[in-house]
């Protein structure tokens, strides 16, 4: 189980998408591996750049974020972590008007975050006026101090 209390890293190592080749796919043994891989909690970032306001006629209800996501990933703790230093992993300078969005495989909920005027702050766009385009994504990876 994940625990982000002590801290987290977004890693951009790319997906494992590899799946193992079935030959019988009626089988109870894929049945098994499937289930057991849809159990396994994990934590995405996506990063996204604003490029610029659009008009739409469009009507519906826009997804407001969260306060947490579950293991310890709390809007001020990873407010608080993004402000405090580098978390990712890549060599990345924000820029005015990115969004970060973190996101559990078993939720809907989710975090977002805007970084403006030289800090991240808590915040998301109206996916109904804002275009916007993915720049990075990953897993985010919990820091384990104990391991050394």
């Amino acid at each position: 189980m994940c625990d982000f209390s002590q801290g987290f890293v977004l890693c951009s190592c790319p997906k494992d998408e590899k799946k193992p080749i079935v030959h019988n796919k009626n089988s109870r043994r894929h049945k098994k591996q499937i289930q057991e891989s849809d159990k396994k909690q994990v934590y995405r970032w996506t990063l996204l750049g604003y490029v610029g306001r659009r008009e739409t006629d469009l009507e519906g209800e826009c997804q407001i974020p969260s306060e947490e996501i579950g293991a310890g990933l709390e809007k001020e703790w990873v407010l608080l972590n993004l402000n405090e230093g580098n978390c990712f992993d890549f060599d990345y300078t924000p820029q005015e008007g990115d969004n970060l969005v973190l996101r559990s495989n078993h939720s809907f909920k989710f975090l977002s975050f805007i970084y403006r005027n030289n800090a991240w702050y808590c915040d998301f766009y109206n996916s109904f006026f804002a275009t916007l385009e993915k720049k990075a994504e990953g897993e985010i990876k919990n820091i384990d101090y104990t391991k050394n």
